[in-house]
């Protein structure tokens, strides 16, 4: 049977060991009294647990009690938290504080005795900077690009261009030359056509990194750069390295920075990219179950190093789409119904607050997108992308605990959807609000079933 001195703990500090008769420890919490003229009881305010202070009376004996007395008093004399194991109290970590005193009696030869007062150490509470969640997500988004253009040099550089069917090429990047003519649009005049493109990447594949890498803009400012940098080498990545007068004419493009424009065009755009995105992809895993890809494996290369490239792009335009979506607060609610005559002459004006359902899918879709490009990346790349998706889902969480939820009605008639947004929110100006979300035909004649509006 285990007894109570059985679960005594050897007494050290710091690792310096010495005995123990006696300790005392204050317990409780920290109270403040309120006391008030006539009333009986008084009002005790709770301050927290009050802080510990051990005191221990010890003592070191024997033969080498000097050695071991001054090892103790060194352990004592350092600064900072060390561990004190409490015979009673197990591990705990302390700071030697005021009151520790040694003692030699001429009569008890051989022992040196210690009065020890320990405070129990407390956690560093210095302010600390939080990084806003929209940055980290702008920031983790411009390494998630620059490992993709590194990643499409990387594979350029082992392509045998000479080995590559010009046909071929020109038919399997036609879904490429589409997202450029949806998302990039002002680079156009560079790759008007398919073939514009395939002869880019045949002959100045750095030229390409080069124009989607001109498209974004650096976080932390607004300067443009092609990424390109004169630097004369022999490795291979030479090889992909951009034309700098087609580097200094990308980098004078007209700016295609991300503007926020509502949350519902945003969610478009986002939806649109991952869409195509996606497309390209599915383009990808259909040409990889081919045994003999057509033209060739140096042309199928290409085409996959240009979809992976223009897939990530796409990316990356979406999140820092949503990185500009606001945190918002949502709006008070009406004090009163204005007659309809008095919104005509003063219509009501009302910040825009998204729709949590609206925001939570869309974080699901970034959220799968990135999954589904970490699945064939290299180990380093994942890593870039998983950093975007933890980011990215954080900063839409708060964007959607922002919102509002969205509510199902049934209108038992028809009616038009000015009637509609001013029976439930009092608003006639919020009508297109309802034609929006429910992809109405025509506002004058909302379907009979069932609506979806905002909760308010």
């Amino acid at each position: 049977m285990t007894t109570w001195r059985d679960q005594l703990h050897p007494a050290s500090f710091r690792g310096v060991a010495f005995l123990v008769d006696s300790d005392a420890t204050p317990v409780g919490r920290r109270v403040q009294v309120h006391e008030y003229p006539q009333r009986d009881k008084p009002l005790v305010e709770d301050m927290g647990s009050k802080t510990r202070e051990i005191k221990l009376t010890a003592f070191i004996g024997g033969d080498d009690c000097l050695d071991r007395r001054d090892d103790l008093l060194n352990a004592l004399d350092k600064p900072g938290a060390g561990e004190l194991v409490h015979p009673w109290f197990g591990r705990l970590l302390v700071t030697a504080g005021d009151g520790c005193q040694v003692s030699h009696e001429r009569r008890e030869g051989g022992i040196v005795r210690f009065e020890l007062v320990f405070v129990e150490a407390g956690e560093k509470g210095y302010p600390v900077g939080v990084p806003k969640a929209s940055r980290q997500v702008e920031a983790s988004s411009e390494s998630f690009l620059e490992s993709a253009l590194a990643r499409y040099k990387a594979a350029m550089a082992v392509v045998n261009r000479a080995r590559m069917a010009v046909t071929a090429l020109q038919n399997s990047i036609a879904g490429i030359q589409m997202a450029i003519q949806r998302e990039f649009s002002q680079v156009l005049g560079l790759v008007s056509s398919a073939e514009a493109l395939a002869d880019m990447l045949i002959n100045a594949p750095g030229n390409f990194s080069a124009m989607i890498r001109a498209q974004f803009s650096s976080v932390g400012g607004s300067t443009r750069s092609s990424g390109y940098s004169w630097s004369p080498s022999s490795s291979s990545s030479a090889t992909v390295a951009a034309d700098p007068e087609f580097a200094n004419t990308v980098a004078r493009l007209a700016s295609t920075e991300e503007v926020f424009s509502g949350f519902v065009d945003s969610g478009r755009g986002i939806t649109s990219q991952l869409e195509l995105a996606r497309q390209l992809m599915a383009e990808q895993q259909f040409d990889d179950l081919m045994t003999n890809p057509p033209g060739g494996l140096a042309t199928a290369a290409a085409v996959k190093a240009a979809r992976e490239l223009m897939r990530d792009a796409l990316i990356v335009k979406a999140v820092r789409a949503a990185a500009l979506m606001p945190v918002v607060s949502a709006p008070a609610v009406l004090p009163g119904v204005p007659a309809l005559a008095q919104q005509v002459a003063s219509p009501l004006e009302r910040p825009e607050v998204p729709a949590a359902d609206d925001v939570i899918s869309l974080r699901d879709g970034l959220s799968a997108a990135l999954w589904e490009a970490g699945l064939s990346a290299s180990h380093e790349h994942f890593e870039v992308i998983e950093a975007v998706r933890k980011h990215v889902k954080g900063h839409l969480s708060e964007v959607a605990r922002s919102g509002v939820r969205l509510v199902e009605i049934e209108p038992k008639e028809s009616l038009p959807a000015l009637v509609l947004a001013y029976q439930c929110f009092g608003d006639a100006s919020r009508a297109a609000e309802i034609v929006t979300r429910n992809k109405v035909s025509h506002p004058g004649f909302l379907p009979v079933g069932v609506l979806h509006i905002a909760q308010e």
